[in-house]
Protein backbone atom coordinates (compact mmCIF):
# COMPACT_ATOMS: atom_id res chain seq x y z
CA UNK A 1 0.00 0.00 0.00
CA UNK A 2 2.66 2.28 1.01
CA UNK A 3 4.05 1.82 -2.67
CA UNK A 4 1.45 2.46 -4.11
CA UNK A 5 0.77 6.05 -2.29
CA UNK A 6 4.19 7.01 -3.25
CA UNK A 7 3.68 6.35 -6.66
CA UNK A 8 0.18 8.16 -6.72
CA UNK A 9 1.85 11.23 -5.70
CA UNK A 10 4.79 11.00 -7.64
CA UNK A 11 2.38 10.56 -10.07
CA UNK A 12 0.00 13.74 -8.80
CA UNK A 13 3.15 15.84 -8.96
CA UNK A 14 4.57 15.00 -12.21
CA UNK A 15 0.43 15.60 -13.70
CA UNK A 16 1.17 19.58 -12.38
CA UNK A 17 3.51 20.40 -15.24
CA UNK A 18 5.31 22.81 -13.25
CA UNK A 19 7.22 25.10 -15.46
CA UNK A 20 9.85 26.71 -12.93
CA UNK A 21 13.34 24.98 -12.73
CA UNK A 22 12.68 26.45 -8.75
CA UNK A 23 9.65 24.55 -8.32
CA UNK A 24 10.61 21.36 -10.18
CA UNK A 25 13.57 20.72 -7.95
CA UNK A 26 11.73 21.50 -4.83
CA UNK A 27 8.90 19.46 -5.51
CA UNK A 28 11.16 16.31 -6.79
CA UNK A 29 13.05 17.05 -3.37
CA UNK A 30 9.71 16.87 -1.53
CA UNK A 31 9.11 13.64 -3.52
CA UNK A 32 12.53 11.96 -2.48
CA UNK A 33 11.87 13.06 1.26
CA UNK A 34 8.56 11.26 1.18
CA UNK A 35 10.27 8.06 -0.49
CA UNK A 36 12.97 7.85 2.02
CA UNK A 37 10.75 8.02 5.15
CA UNK A 38 8.76 5.79 3.68
CA UNK A 39 11.86 3.24 3.30
CA UNK A 40 12.38 3.57 7.21
CA UNK A 41 8.81 3.05 7.76
CA UNK A 42 7.03 0.29 4.96
CA UNK A 43 7.14 -3.42 6.28
CA UNK A 44 5.71 -6.37 4.88
CA UNK A 45 6.78 -9.11 7.19
CA UNK A 46 9.27 -11.15 5.62
CA UNK A 47 12.86 -9.68 4.67
CA UNK A 48 13.01 -10.43 1.34
CA UNK A 49 9.63 -9.24 0.50
CA UNK A 50 10.84 -5.90 2.44
CA UNK A 51 14.00 -5.98 0.86
CA UNK A 52 11.98 -5.83 -3.03
CA UNK A 53 9.86 -3.24 -1.61
CA UNK A 54 12.52 -1.21 -0.84
CA UNK A 55 14.42 -1.85 -4.42
CA UNK A 56 11.19 -0.39 -6.08
CA UNK A 57 11.13 2.71 -3.78
CA UNK A 58 14.13 3.02 -5.05
CA UNK A 59 12.97 3.02 -8.22
CA UNK A 60 10.63 5.46 -7.49
CA UNK A 61 13.57 7.77 -6.75
CA UNK A 62 14.91 7.18 -9.77
CA UNK A 63 11.35 7.97 -12.11
CA UNK A 64 11.60 11.42 -9.53
CA UNK A 65 14.62 12.57 -10.77
CA UNK A 66 14.00 11.79 -14.54
CA UNK A 67 10.35 12.67 -14.58
CA UNK A 68 10.84 15.99 -12.54
CA UNK A 69 14.76 16.91 -13.34
CA UNK A 70 15.52 15.51 -16.15
CA UNK A 71 12.66 15.36 -18.46
CA UNK A 72 9.35 17.24 -19.00
CA UNK A 73 6.85 14.37 -19.65
CA UNK A 74 4.02 15.93 -20.50
CA UNK A 75 5.80 18.08 -23.29
CA UNK A 76 8.22 15.50 -24.12
CA UNK A 77 6.57 12.48 -24.40
CA UNK A 78 3.58 11.27 -27.10
CA UNK A 79 1.51 8.17 -26.98
CA UNK A 80 0.79 6.84 -29.92
CA UNK A 81 -2.93 7.22 -29.14
CA UNK A 82 -2.39 10.56 -28.19
CA UNK A 83 -4.64 13.00 -30.28
CA UNK A 84 -3.49 16.36 -28.59
CA UNK A 85 -0.62 17.60 -26.38
CA UNK A 86 -0.78 15.96 -22.54
CA UNK A 87 -0.10 18.93 -21.11
CA UNK A 88 -2.88 20.78 -22.62
CA UNK A 89 -5.46 18.14 -21.09
CA UNK A 90 -7.38 19.05 -18.08
CA UNK A 91 -5.52 18.08 -14.52
CA UNK A 92 -7.44 14.61 -14.41
CA UNK A 93 -6.78 13.69 -17.50
CA UNK A 94 -2.99 14.64 -16.91
CA UNK A 95 -2.94 12.28 -14.40
CA UNK A 96 -4.54 9.61 -15.92
CA UNK A 97 -1.81 10.05 -18.79
CA UNK A 98 1.40 10.26 -16.30
CA UNK A 99 0.20 6.99 -14.28
CA UNK A 100 -0.34 5.25 -17.89
CA UNK A 101 3.37 5.46 -19.08
CA UNK A 102 4.50 2.14 -19.41
CA UNK A 103 8.05 1.47 -17.80
CA UNK A 104 9.25 -0.39 -20.86
CA UNK A 105 7.96 2.52 -23.51
CA UNK A 106 5.33 -0.01 -25.33
CA UNK A 107 3.55 2.75 -27.33
CA UNK A 108 5.42 6.10 -26.37
CA UNK A 109 7.58 7.97 -28.35
CA UNK A 110 11.15 7.12 -26.12
CA UNK A 111 10.35 3.21 -26.27
CA UNK A 112 13.06 1.22 -27.11
CA UNK A 113 11.25 -1.88 -28.87
CA UNK A 114 13.88 -3.86 -30.58
CA UNK A 115 14.83 -5.59 -27.33
CA UNK A 116 11.03 -6.02 -26.51
CA UNK A 117 10.18 -9.97 -26.40
CA UNK A 118 6.08 -9.92 -27.88
CA UNK A 119 4.11 -12.92 -26.31
CA UNK A 120 3.99 -16.33 -28.12
CA UNK A 121 0.90 -15.79 -29.46
CA UNK A 122 1.11 -15.51 -33.80
CA UNK A 123 -2.43 -14.07 -34.05
CA UNK A 124 -3.53 -13.08 -30.52
CA UNK A 125 -7.40 -12.43 -29.62
CA UNK A 126 -8.18 -11.30 -26.59
CA UNK A 127 -9.88 -14.85 -25.31
CA UNK A 128 -6.40 -16.91 -26.32
CA UNK A 129 -4.43 -13.74 -24.48
CA UNK A 130 -6.53 -13.98 -21.41
CA UNK A 131 -5.95 -18.09 -21.54
CA UNK A 132 -2.47 -17.62 -22.28
CA UNK A 133 -2.16 -15.01 -19.07
CA UNK A 134 -4.14 -17.79 -16.77
CA UNK A 135 -1.70 -20.62 -17.38
CA UNK A 136 1.66 -17.95 -16.87
CA UNK A 137 -0.31 -16.75 -13.66
CA UNK A 138 -1.06 -20.21 -12.62
CA UNK A 139 3.15 -21.40 -13.07
CA UNK A 140 4.74 -18.22 -12.18
CA UNK A 141 2.46 -18.19 -9.01
CA UNK A 142 3.82 -22.11 -8.16
CA UNK A 143 7.27 -20.48 -8.38
CA UNK A 144 6.70 -17.50 -6.50
CA UNK A 145 5.05 -19.94 -3.81
CA UNK A 146 7.56 -22.54 -3.71
CA UNK A 147 10.47 -19.90 -3.33
CA UNK A 148 8.34 -17.80 -0.97
CA UNK A 149 8.04 -20.76 1.40
CA UNK A 150 12.05 -21.44 0.90
CA UNK A 151 12.69 -18.42 2.33
CA UNK A 152 10.12 -18.97 5.55
CA UNK A 153 12.63 -21.88 6.76
CA UNK A 154 16.15 -20.72 5.81
CA UNK A 155 17.29 -18.49 8.88
CA UNK A 156 19.49 -16.31 6.36
CA UNK A 157 15.92 -14.31 5.22
CA UNK A 158 14.03 -14.82 8.67
CA UNK A 159 16.69 -13.44 11.29
CA UNK A 160 20.20 -11.75 11.17
CA UNK A 161 22.43 -14.97 10.25
CA UNK A 162 24.91 -13.69 7.88
CA UNK A 163 24.78 -14.82 4.32
CA UNK A 164 28.17 -16.40 4.83
CA UNK A 165 27.22 -18.59 7.58
CA UNK A 166 25.77 -21.02 5.05
CA UNK A 167 27.91 -23.50 2.33
CA UNK A 168 28.38 -22.40 -0.80
CA UNK A 169 26.11 -24.98 -2.58
CA UNK A 170 23.32 -23.14 -0.04
CA UNK A 171 24.65 -19.36 -1.26
CA UNK A 172 23.79 -20.64 -4.48
CA UNK A 173 20.58 -21.80 -3.78
CA UNK A 174 19.38 -18.25 -1.89
CA UNK A 175 20.69 -16.13 -5.21
CA UNK A 176 18.73 -19.13 -7.42
CA UNK A 177 15.44 -18.38 -5.01
CA UNK A 178 15.77 -14.59 -5.04
CA UNK A 179 16.04 -13.83 -8.78
CA UNK A 180 12.92 -16.62 -8.96
CA UNK A 181 11.11 -15.26 -6.25
CA UNK A 182 10.89 -11.65 -7.65
CA UNK A 183 10.89 -13.30 -11.63
CA UNK A 184 7.58 -15.59 -10.24
CA UNK A 185 6.12 -12.89 -8.34
CA UNK A 186 6.23 -10.13 -10.81
CA UNK A 187 5.36 -12.31 -13.82
CA UNK A 188 2.25 -13.20 -12.29
CA UNK A 189 0.91 -9.63 -11.15
CA UNK A 190 1.70 -8.37 -14.85
CA UNK A 191 -0.19 -11.37 -16.77
CA UNK A 192 -3.08 -10.30 -13.93
CA UNK A 193 -2.95 -6.65 -14.40
CA UNK A 194 -2.76 -7.41 -18.41
CA UNK A 195 -5.99 -10.34 -18.02
CA UNK A 196 -7.80 -6.96 -16.77
CA UNK A 197 -6.53 -4.78 -19.18
CA UNK A 198 -6.96 -6.44 -22.38
CA UNK A 199 -10.43 -8.17 -21.16
CA UNK A 200 -11.92 -4.70 -20.36
CA UNK A 201 -10.98 -3.75 -23.57
CA UNK A 202 -8.38 -1.41 -22.30
CA UNK A 203 -5.42 -2.11 -24.08
CA UNK A 204 -4.74 -4.66 -27.28
CA UNK A 205 -2.94 -8.12 -26.68
CA UNK A 206 0.09 -6.50 -28.44
CA UNK A 207 0.33 -4.01 -25.56
CA UNK A 208 1.19 -6.67 -23.20
CA UNK A 209 4.53 -8.30 -24.35
CA UNK A 210 6.55 -10.97 -22.11
CA UNK A 211 7.48 -8.82 -18.90
CA UNK A 212 11.37 -10.57 -19.51
CA UNK A 213 13.40 -11.43 -22.65
CA UNK A 214 14.27 -14.81 -23.79
CA UNK A 215 16.09 -16.97 -21.63
CA UNK A 216 18.35 -18.65 -24.55
CA UNK A 217 19.66 -14.95 -24.80
CA UNK A 218 21.05 -14.72 -21.63
CA UNK A 219 24.32 -16.33 -22.37
CA UNK A 220 26.51 -13.51 -21.51
CA UNK A 221 26.63 -10.83 -18.83
CA UNK A 222 25.81 -8.20 -21.01
CA UNK A 223 23.03 -9.94 -22.45
CA UNK A 224 21.37 -11.27 -19.58
CA UNK A 225 21.11 -7.64 -17.68
CA UNK A 226 20.83 -5.60 -20.69
CA UNK A 227 17.89 -8.22 -22.98
CA UNK A 228 16.69 -10.73 -20.36
CA UNK A 229 16.74 -9.36 -16.87
CA UNK A 230 16.53 -5.32 -16.98
CA UNK A 231 13.17 -4.77 -19.16
CA UNK A 232 11.34 -3.00 -16.83
CA UNK A 233 14.16 -0.49 -15.26
CA UNK A 234 15.78 0.09 -18.53
CA UNK A 235 15.31 3.59 -19.14
CA UNK A 236 14.83 4.41 -15.19
CA UNK A 237 18.62 2.88 -15.29
CA UNK A 238 20.09 5.46 -18.38
CA UNK A 239 18.74 8.82 -16.75
CA UNK A 240 22.06 9.87 -16.68
CA UNK A 241 23.62 8.78 -20.39
CA UNK A 242 24.55 9.75 -22.38
CA UNK A 243 21.32 8.44 -24.08
CA UNK A 244 20.75 6.47 -27.52
CA UNK A 245 17.74 8.29 -28.31
CA UNK A 246 16.60 11.57 -28.50
CA UNK A 247 13.12 13.51 -29.06
CA UNK A 248 12.28 17.04 -29.80
CA UNK A 249 9.48 18.64 -27.26
CA UNK A 250 6.57 17.23 -29.12
CA UNK A 251 7.76 13.48 -28.51
CA UNK A 252 8.95 13.22 -32.23
CA UNK A 253 12.54 11.43 -33.06
CA UNK A 254 14.60 13.75 -34.35
CA UNK A 255 16.20 13.78 -37.91
CA UNK A 256 17.81 11.13 -39.51
CA UNK A 257 21.48 13.05 -39.13
CA UNK A 258 21.04 13.14 -35.62
CA UNK A 259 19.97 9.49 -36.10
CA UNK A 260 23.50 9.00 -37.65
CA UNK A 261 25.18 10.70 -35.21
CA UNK A 262 23.85 8.65 -32.51
CA UNK A 263 24.50 5.54 -34.79
CA UNK A 264 28.31 6.08 -34.46
CA UNK A 265 27.88 7.07 -30.91
CA UNK A 266 26.32 3.27 -30.29
CA UNK A 267 29.34 1.83 -31.87
CA UNK A 268 32.01 3.48 -29.40
CA UNK A 269 33.09 0.87 -26.86
CA UNK A 270 33.85 3.81 -24.67
CA UNK A 271 30.61 5.48 -24.67
CA UNK A 272 28.94 1.91 -24.10
CA UNK A 273 31.12 1.25 -21.10
CA UNK A 274 30.07 4.54 -20.08
CA UNK A 275 26.50 4.02 -20.22
CA UNK A 276 26.79 0.34 -18.63
CA UNK A 277 28.84 1.47 -15.89
CA UNK A 278 25.91 4.31 -15.09
CA UNK A 279 22.99 1.62 -15.62
CA UNK A 280 25.12 -0.80 -12.92
CA UNK A 281 25.48 3.01 -10.30
CA UNK A 282 21.86 3.48 -10.13
CA UNK A 283 21.08 0.19 -10.25
CA UNK A 284 23.02 -0.45 -7.30
CA UNK A 285 21.61 2.28 -5.35
CA UNK A 286 18.07 1.01 -6.01
CA UNK A 287 19.23 -1.81 -4.38
CA UNK A 288 20.78 -0.39 -1.51
CA UNK A 289 17.43 1.47 -0.68
CA UNK A 290 16.21 -2.47 -0.20
CA UNK A 291 19.37 -2.82 2.01
CA UNK A 292 17.94 0.69 3.80
CA UNK A 293 14.81 -1.23 5.00
CA UNK A 294 16.50 -4.21 6.01
CA UNK A 295 18.83 -2.34 8.53
CA UNK A 296 15.55 -0.49 10.23
CA UNK A 297 14.33 -3.69 10.70
CA UNK A 298 17.45 -4.64 12.47
CA UNK A 299 17.49 -1.48 14.27
CA UNK A 300 13.98 -2.49 15.59
CA UNK A 301 15.03 -5.61 16.83
CA UNK A 302 17.42 -4.08 18.65
CA UNK A 303 15.73 -1.45 20.40
CA UNK A 304 13.05 -3.69 21.36
CA UNK A 305 15.70 -6.48 22.77
CA UNK A 306 17.25 -3.68 24.87
CA UNK A 307 17.92 -0.35 25.05
CA UNK A 308 21.54 -0.99 22.90
CA UNK A 309 23.04 1.97 21.80
CA UNK A 310 23.39 3.20 18.71
CA UNK A 311 27.55 2.12 18.78
CA UNK A 312 26.37 -1.32 19.07
CA UNK A 313 23.44 -1.01 16.44
CA UNK A 314 25.98 0.50 13.45
CA UNK A 315 27.83 -3.16 14.80
CA UNK A 316 25.12 -4.37 12.47
CA UNK A 317 25.16 -2.02 9.41
CA UNK A 318 24.22 -3.81 5.93
CA UNK A 319 23.48 -0.60 3.74
CA UNK A 320 25.45 -0.98 0.81
CA UNK A 321 25.49 -4.72 1.35
CA UNK A 322 24.12 -5.54 -2.50
CA UNK A 323 26.36 -2.43 -3.47
CA UNK A 324 29.38 -4.48 -4.82
CA UNK A 325 27.48 -7.20 -6.98
CA UNK A 326 25.80 -4.46 -8.85
CA UNK A 327 29.17 -2.57 -9.36
CA UNK A 328 31.50 -5.32 -10.28
CA UNK A 329 28.64 -6.75 -12.84
CA UNK A 330 30.83 -3.83 -15.71
CA UNK A 331 34.21 -5.37 -14.58
CA UNK A 332 32.46 -8.35 -15.85
CA UNK A 333 31.12 -7.45 -19.23
CA UNK A 334 34.72 -6.11 -19.74
CA UNK A 335 36.43 -9.12 -18.89
CA UNK A 336 33.89 -11.11 -21.21
CA UNK A 337 34.12 -8.97 -23.98
CA UNK A 338 38.03 -9.30 -23.66
CA UNK A 339 38.36 -12.67 -23.74
CA UNK A 340 35.60 -12.72 -26.64
CA UNK A 341 37.57 -10.59 -29.01
CA UNK A 342 40.41 -12.53 -28.11
CA UNK A 343 38.57 -15.77 -29.29
CA UNK A 344 37.90 -14.24 -32.21
CA UNK A 345 41.33 -13.12 -33.06
CA UNK A 346 42.74 -16.29 -32.61
CA UNK A 347 40.30 -17.61 -35.52
CA UNK A 348 38.44 -20.11 -33.21
CA UNK A 349 34.68 -21.15 -33.77
CA UNK A 350 32.75 -18.06 -32.33
CA UNK A 351 29.73 -19.77 -31.66
CA UNK A 352 26.42 -17.56 -30.37
CA UNK A 353 29.11 -14.59 -29.47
Amino acid sequence: MSLVLVQSFLQVVVALNLQSTVWRATSCGLVVSVIIATLFRARTGNGLLDYMLGNSLGNCILESIRFLLLTRPLEEFRHQSDKVPAHRLPFVQRYLWVSSISPRGIGWSFGATSRIVPNDLRQPTRTSFVCLGLRRIFLHFLLFKATLWYTHYNPVFVSNASLGSQIYPLRCLNVFVVLSLFYGGLTSVYYATAIVAVGANIHEPCQWPDPFGYWKDAYTVRRFWGRTWHQFCRHNFTIFGPHLYSHNRQGQPLSAGSHANHSSERLSWKMSYFRLCNAFICSAFMHMCGDVILQSRIWEKHSSDSSSSYAKMGSHSIIGFSVPFFVLQPVGVLLEDAIMKAWKRLGLKQGRW
